[in-house]
């Protein structure tokens, strides 16, 4: 069955400068889309927030979620649920991106093979050893990736995988970049294409909603103790996954 893929931006009501800096990038290369309202977290008390277990985000990872991620994990789930309830692919795009030369070219590339992976990425926060899975004639390529690049700044998802990964988070005790990571728990591929065709602007405070940096504070001994299992935990079962992958990562 042949999906039809829609371009949806993520965007809060009160942040009507990244609203106007999106619409012109994206008119410029001739790309249909459409705006998403984004769950304000700092602004509002969502019915999704209460599958946040506090508890255990202070067990697995030493921090509290903030208001700004809760928002940002809540308004990516509803576009897995839109995703899953029209039957149709998405390329999710945040709002505080600049669009490369290849966009959208890696779109029309994406989308031509998105069934087959589930999960594309159009960029990545962490360098992560890969994997080539396919190249296309222009020099492009879909990799796989050996651990999760984090960030949810922009990616293609087809229904099939928005389904598996809204049936994994019952329970949120990490931020949503995370969640998409673990690839190893919701059977979702970690994709990307190369070279990336989106860049992502907010890696500070004030540029970003959801970003904490210094602000997640030290943690303690007892908490690095337990923290250190269930890595190991996560390792075992990351490399796992990754059996079918083993001699070809690269850097």
């Amino acid at each position: 069955m042949n999906f039809e893929t829609k371009t949806y931006v993520v965007n809060l009501r009160r942040s009507r400068e990244r609203r106007l800096d999106m619409k012109t990038k994206l008119e410029s290369e001739n790309v249909n889309f459409e705006f998403f309202e984004a769950v304000d977290g700092k602004l509002e008390c969502h019915e999704l927030f209460e599958r946040y277990d506090r508890r255990r985000s202070l067990r697995n990872h030493g921090f509290e979620l903030s208001a700004g991620e809760l928002g940002c994990y809540a308004s990516h789930f509803l576009l897995w649920e839109k995703s899953i309830q029209e039957n149709i692919n998405m390329l999710i795009l945040e709002d505080d991106i600049n669009l490369c030369q290849n966009f959208t070219a890696a779109m029309e590339f994406a989308e031509q093979e998105i069934k087959r992976f589930g999960l594309i990425r159009f960029s990545a926060h962490k360098h992560r050893k890969i994997a080539i899975c396919k190249k296309s004639e222009t020099g492009m390529r879909i990799v796989r990736f050996k651990r999760g690049p984090h960030g949810t700044s922009a990616y293609m998802i087809s229904p099939v995988a928005a389904k598996k990964l809204v049936n994994a988070a019952k329970v949120w005790f990490e931020p949503v970049d995370v969640h998409l990571d673990r690839f190893w728990k919701h059977g979702v591929g970690s994709f990307g294409v190369q070279p990336y065709p989106v860049h992502h602007m907010g890696m500070s405070a004030a540029k970003s909603e959801i970003w904490q940096g210094e602000r997640r504070g030290s943690r303690s001994a007892k908490f690095r103790r337990e923290a250190r299992l269930i890595r190991m935990k996560d390792s075992i079962l990351r490399s796992l996954a990754n059996i079918a992958y083993t001699g070809r990562w690269i850097e």
